[in-house]
């Protein structure tokens, strides 16, 4: 799904939800940003919208403003339809929480996170230590985040000093921001390098200067097909295989991206997975805790008991 889809449906389910009443169409499409062109074409990326929304479970109800009169249709989404049930809980949806919460709490925002979290294990009755996110911590390059967010929304250009993994000097980049997103626990910026004449991703945590915002608005435009994935997944790796001991129903950040499973005895299970490198296979042993073990290679599964030694001594 593009980025500019996933956000007209974003902002189509908060005007739904915030409404008090029903929504027509002519009121959805002058006040939901996203809706644009004809009014055919408008009429048929809301009805996909509709259909999309359906599809990920929202419940949307029509009906008119006034039931005595035959009037336009309304829509609208009742916020106690769409709220997440947080009582008896299945193991894949603590998880679920407690990937939300994971990606919240690396947001910049950890102090309204924090008491989010304790309200919602209130709520549900559950312990912070039942939750283990299907997604490791991602690091946060707070600063350069938030400017290229608003690079982005403004369409300006921004500039600044880029380091390469394999250079000991940066290089000045001057680029057309189109997409922010994670990967393997780092924040990216897929965007139009100028200098370069192509699209490219950054890793924010190899800027190493101020970011300068353009003064210059509606400097480009972000196709409506694009999609910041699709760059991300070409991101040259040499991949590490790693052989795991998991325990049953546990581990589905290990799980989701596992090539082979089998059964090893009635409490665990053997995997392997293709990780970026040894150092983030012990640490995500480390995350686990006592979820999993890693078995192999040797080299890792030792690294893996140096860390743990390590921090006992700590702890003494």
């Amino acid at each position: 799904m593009s980025q500019a889809k996933t956000e007209r449906l974003v902002n189509l389910t908060m005007a739904l939800l915030a409404s008090r009443r029903y929504m027509k169409k002519s009121e959805i499409f002058d006040k939901v940003a996203g809706y644009s062109g004809s009014a055919e074409t408008k009429e048929r990326m809301f009805e996909r919208d509709k259909d999309d929304l359906r599809n990920l479970g929202i419940e949307i109800e029509v009906a008119s403003q006034d039931p005595l009169f035959e009037d336009e249709a309304g829509y609208r989404i009742k916020p106690e339809s769409y709220r997440f049930p947080l009582k008896n809980l299945s193991d894949t949806e603590k998880n679920i929480l407690a990937t939300a919460l994971a990606l919240w709490e690396s947001s910049g925002f950890e102090k309204l996170a924090a008491g989010t979290s304790r309200r919602l294990l209130s709520k549900a009755n559950l312990d912070e230590t039942e939750l283990t996110p299907f997604v490791l911590p991602v690091e946060l390059v707070e600063e350069s985040l938030t400017e290229i967010a608003k690079a982005l929304a403004l369409r300006s250009a921004i500039e600044f000093q880029y380091q390469k993994p394999d250079s000991q000097s940066s290089e000045l980049r001057t680029v057309h921001p189109m997409g922010l997103s994670t990967w393997r626990g780092s924040w990216y910026l897929v965007g139009e390098d100028l200098g370069r004449k192509d699209i490219r991703a950054f890793k924010l945590s190899r800027i190493c200067s101020q970011i300068f915002i353009s003064k210059k608005r509606e400097m480009y435009e972000i196709p409506d097909d694009f999609s910041v994935s699709d760059y991300l997944v070409m991101l040259n790796r040499e991949l590490v295989e790693i052989e795991w001991l998991v325990r049953k129903g546990r581990a589905q950040l290990l799980r989701s991206h596992m090539k082979m499973e089998k059964s090893f005895d009635e409490e665990w299970d053997l995997i392997l997975t293709e990780e970026d490198s040894v150092d983030l296979a012990v640490e995500k042993a480390l995350w686990h805790f006592d979820s999993v073990v890693l078995n192999r290679p040797k080299e890792a599964r030792e690294r893996v008991i140096n860390r743990l030694q390590e921090l006992s001594e700590q702890h003494e």
